[in-house]
C-alpha cells in the first residue's frame, strides 16, 4: 500500500503561481500591503514567500535558524553564509545583526543584491510608519511596518546608499507581505498604533 505525500499548499505549484504573483504585485507597487491567506493554507506568509522565491537553483541563508528540516526538505534551495546568499531569512522584532552582511550587487550586476525576507507582526496597521516615495507609488504612500524593529531601516539605508547597489526587503506578518525595493525612498515617521 502507497501513502500520497500529503504536500503543504505552499509548494504546489498553483499556489506558488499565485504567491509570486502577489508579490511581483507588491515589488510593483511599493507599501501596498497584500493578503496571502488564501494561498498560504495556513503557513505563515514569510514561509510562502521564500517557497515561492526558492528553488534548487538558488541560495538562502537563515541566521537565526528560524527555518525546521522539513522546511529545507521542501524548500529545496542551498544553504549559504549570509554573504553569498541570494535570500536571507529574519526575524525584525530585534535589532539586525552586526555582522550581517548582505551582497549587494556590483556596478555591472546589481541584481545580485540579496532579498531579506523580514518575519514581524502587525504589518500594515500598527509600529514604524514610514511614508515611501520613489517608482511605482503615484506621488507618496504610508506604511505601519507593526513590529520592525527601526534598525533594519537605519541598515537598509546603508545598504542601498550607492544605487543600483543594496537590497530589497520583503516584510511579511502572519498572512500578509509588503515589499521595499531598493528603488525606493523611506523616510522614518515614528511610531504608528
Amino acid at each position: 500500500m502507497t501513502t500520497a505525500l500529503d504536500v503543504p499548499a505552499i509548494y504546489r505549484p498553483k499556489h506558488q503561481q499565485r504567491l509570486f504573483r502577489q508579490l511581483l504585485d507588491c515589488m510593483a507597487r511599493p507599501g501596498s500591503v497584500a493578503d496571502l491567506a488564501a494561498w498560504t493554507g495556513g503557513a505563515p506568509a514569510a514561509l510562502a514567500v521564500l517557497a515561492a522565491l526558492c528553488d534548487s537553483e538558488v541560495s538562502l541563508a537563515d541566521p537565526q535558524r528560524l527555518l525546521t528540516g522539513g522546511d529545507w526538505d521542501f524548500l529545496e534551495c542551498r544553504q549559504s553564509p549570509v554573504a553569498q546568499a541570494r535570500f536571507i531569512f529574519v526575524d525584525g522584532t530585534t535589532a539586525p545583526a552586526a555582522d550581517l552582511e548582505p551582497a549587494l550587487g556590483a556596478l555591472t550586476t546589481p541584481e545580485q543584491g540579496a532579498t531579506i525576507v523580514i518575519r514581524v507582526s502587525g504589518l500594515g496597521t500598527t509600529g514604524q510608519k514610514v511614508r515611501l516615495s520613489g517608482p511605482g507609488i503615484a506621488a507618496q504612500c504610508e506604511l505601519g511596518l507593526g513590529t520592525l524593529h527601526p534598525g533594519w531601516l537605519d541598515q537598509r539605508a546603508v545598504w542601498c546608499r550607492f544605487f543600483p547597489l543594496g537590497v530589497d526587503l520583503v516584510v511579511c506578518d502572519e498572512s500578509r507581505v509588503a515589499a521595499l525595493p531598493r528603488t525606493t525612498r523611506v523616510t522614518q515617521m515614528g511610531m504608528h498604533r
